[in-house]
């Protein structure tokens, strides 16, 4: 192939190719140099008193593969002087980094490779050391976090249809704790802010304009009282939903301790299979294999209690999955609360209660929060 299509191969406008010295059955060595003649001076950036003071040892350079082969550039190092500044310095390739023995196309393959795999999968492609895909990935990061965090705030902003999601998340568990903000239809994370206190939440709306200049048409968060406050501040006309796996948490916890309070009343025997399985009674049923539902019945024929508060647990569940619409979804929040106010126990009579007095739903799809907007 003539040297001038290698050199378009390349795609290395300020060099010039002047041979091929070597080819091997895995690798290719080229030999390159520049295009000018003369570099402008680091300090005057004026060429006018700059000189050639002549070379030092050539450069190897590793570049992008081509004929499916590894690519190794060899390139001189210009020694070059400036008479008006009084100084030496080497000729500055673009292409490549000062002391560097990868090209910048090179590391940006190798990179991207890394960013959408692994850089141990990375290296093994490149056929380049692990350690040294490793370092490129992790000094390309930073810069790749902000630009993906750029365009994570810039899709935020242009949405319509912005659904927010809070949820805090455990530094040191019990004792340190931090908030996230997530785009859910986005599916991308906008920021992290120290603490989940209130006073943390509103110094952070108030250092951090480009929050509050979202436009959420609802907001996902669990049930903490800091949460809600802050974004009904922040954000008073968008839809407050209380997540789903905290919602149902709550209910898990007043079934447990209707069964702690019914498994003191009986006997060893029983009260040891009860206390053994308790786990059985907090998923939906129809998830349980066939020998697990059979101890399950088992331990729901210990109490009528039990049993009732179980069903309640479990048609729950049912209004989650199969509420078609928004005015269903309310009549029949409506009917399970309800239905727990005539279960004969202070821990689900609060729940129920708690239901009954908050004014929105504790949880809504994404398409129900459409429709209720445009409502």
């Amino acid at each position: 192939m003539p040297i001038r299509y290698i050199n378009e191969l390349l795609g290395l406008p300020e060099l010039q190719l002047h041979s091929v010295v070597s080819i091997h059955e895995t690798e290719v060595h080229l030999e390159a140099s520049p295009v000018a003649y003369k570099q402008a001076c680091p300090l005057c950036h004026s060429e006018e008193a700059v000189k050639r003071d002549g070379r030092n040892t050539p450069r190897k350079i590793r570049h992008v593969r081509i004929f499916g082969k590894k690519c190794f550039l060899h390139i001189p190092s210009v020694r070059l002087a400036c008479s008006r500044c009084n100084i030496g310095f080497v000729w500055s390739y673009s292409c490549v980094g000062s002391k560097e023995r990868y090209s910048r196309a090179f590391r940006l393959q190798t990179v991207n490779q890394a960013l959408v795999s692994t850089a141990a999968h990375s290296a093994r492609m490149q056929e380049a050391p692990a350690s040294t895909v490793q370092r490129m990935h992790q000094e390309a990061l930073p810069a790749e976090s902000e630009r993906l965090l750029q365009q994570a705030w810039h899709q935020a902003k242009e949405q319509t249809d912005l659904v927010l999601g809070i949820d805090d998340f455990a530094i040191k568990k019990g004792h340190t704790y931090n908030t996230g903000i997530h785009d859910l239809r986005g599916e991308t994370m906008l920021d992290l802010l120290l603490g989940r206190k209130l006073d943390a939440l509103r110094t952070y709306a108030e250092q951090h304009s480009e929050f509050l200049n979202l436009n959420p048409k609802a907001v996902v968060m669990d049930l903490a009282q800091a949460y809600h406050t802050w974004i009904s501040e922040c954000f008073p006309k968008a839809i407050r939903i209380a997540d789903r796996f905290h919602v149902h948490g709550y209910v898990i916890e007043s079934v447990q301790a209707v069964r702690k309070s019914v498994q003191s009343t009986l006997s060893p025997r029983a009260k040891g299979i009860l206390k053994s399985h308790h786990r059985l009674l907090n998923p939906p049923a129809d998830s349980l294999p066939e020998k697990s539902r059979t101890q399950l019945d088992q331990l729901l024929a210990f109490s009528p209690l039990l049993r009732e508060v179980w069903e309640w647990k479990e048609s729950f569940s049912r209004w989650y999955d199969y509420s078609p619409s928004f005015d269903v979804a309310r009549l029949g929040f409506i009917r399970w609360c309800q239905q727990g106010k005539g279960i004969e126990h202070e821990a689900v009579q609060n729940d129920a209660e708690l239901g009954r007095g908050n004014r929105e739903l504790p949880s809504l799809s994404l398409d129900e929060c459409d429709s209720r907007r445009t409502a």
